[in-house]
């Protein structure tokens, strides 16, 4: 699912220098066995970062950086439930091996529920951004809350979704707008001391607040999927991951995944939380943004990758997906090669 109206954080106070050190510090909230991969011994992100560890065993991951260099970091993390808030930029990560469904360049959230331990992992490109909230919530502090703050219900089991689903919620304007609060708190040096800390804690109450009233009420999907279903969805998503010679259509892959249309049209949006021919178009609009940041391509040589015939067409859902026009993006590349 997309949130469109969010706009991401400025990117005029991306300049703090973030080591590898400060990384692994932070990480020992998340889980163990941290490693990063990174290219060479420079501070690999430039910006805000912070891992803040609140009352009850919540934890509060915020994040408004630039990739330095390419990235590439393992962890393994603790059962709980990740309630996930990305406000802009690109996040490449996955929870036991399966990518959370999202696009760059929008605004979405997630909640990935985690019932053991789950090896994580979390990929970046050189220069890329990312601006998004994850929030950590214990299932000991979940089953508390469940009992004490109850309304009235007597039923205050855990969400029953299995291992890894992932679950879209609806983050209210006034929450985004908090968080982006948050961020800007950091990157002008406002947010020090005590009071930071409290606005830590009312934003993670606020985004548990809002998401958990629609995982409790959703109703409980514990059945496992059928093995032959399991199967054809693993094979969906090799075949949309794995870099295309040629033009993915929805036949092609409905074909490949060995379902009909329709089908491959629902288990995709259960998957990936938006339909297959928004993630075909995202796909081949990356691919153009590509060639205009890495390859200094026209933008009539971007349009014809992406498939548009049209220049101008191919500019508004540009625009539209990453916030500003391509001809800006390639005139950012020329002027940062000209300052080398």
């Amino acid at each position: 699912m997309s949130l469109h109206s969010t706009t991401a954080p400025e990117e005029d106070h991306l300049e703090r220098r973030i080591g590898a050190a400060e990384l692994d510090r932070h990480a020992a909230h998340l889980g163990r066995d941290y490693q990063t991969h990174i290219a060479d011994d420079s501070p690999p992100l430039e910006g805000q970062f912070g891992v803040d560890a609140l009352p009850g065993g919540l934890v509060l991951r915020h994040a408004s950086v630039r990739n330095c260099q390419d990235m590439h970091s393992r962890l393994r993390l603790r059962p709980s439930l990740k309630l996930i808030l990305v406000l802009g930029g690109e996040v490449d990560v996955r929870f036991g091996g399966q990518p959370l469904p999202v696009g760059p360049g929008e605004s979405y959230a997630y909640a990935v529920h985690l019932h053991e331990t789950t090896p994580f992992e979390r990929r970046a490109r050189r220069n890329s951004l990312e601006h998004s909230l994850t929030l950590t919530v214990p299932h000991d502090w979940l089953r508390q809350r469940l009992v004490t703050l109850g309304d009235g219900r007597t039923d205050t089991r855990l969400p029953q979704e299995p291992h890894l689903c992932m679950q879209p919620w609806h983050p209210s304007s006034a929450l985004r707008a908090s968080a982006q609060a948050l961020i800007a708190s950091d990157s002008d040096g406002a947010g020090a001391g005590p009071a930071r800390r409290l606005r830590c804690e009312s934003l993670a109450l606020a985004m548990a607040a809002e998401a958990l009233p629609a995982l409790l009420d959703a109703p409980a999907t514990n059945e496992p999927p059928r093995p032959i279903d399991a199967r054809r969805l693993r094979r969906m998503r090799d075949l949309v991951e794995r870099p295309a010679s040629s033009p993915l259509t929805v036949d092609a892959l409905a074909r490949e995944a060995g379902m009909s249309r329709s089908s491959l049209q629902r288990h995709f949006q259960i998957c990936y939380g938006m339909s297959v021919q928004k993630f075909l178009r995202q796909r081949r609009l990356q691919t153009a943004d590509r060639a205009l940041r890495e390859d200094g391509a026209s933008v009539v040589r971007a349009a014809e990758l992406a498939g548009y015939t049209s220049a101008a067409n191919f500019a508004t859902a540009y625009r539209r997906l990453y916030g500003i026009a391509p001809s800006e993006r390639r005139r950012g590349v020329t002027s940062a090669e000209e300052a080398e």
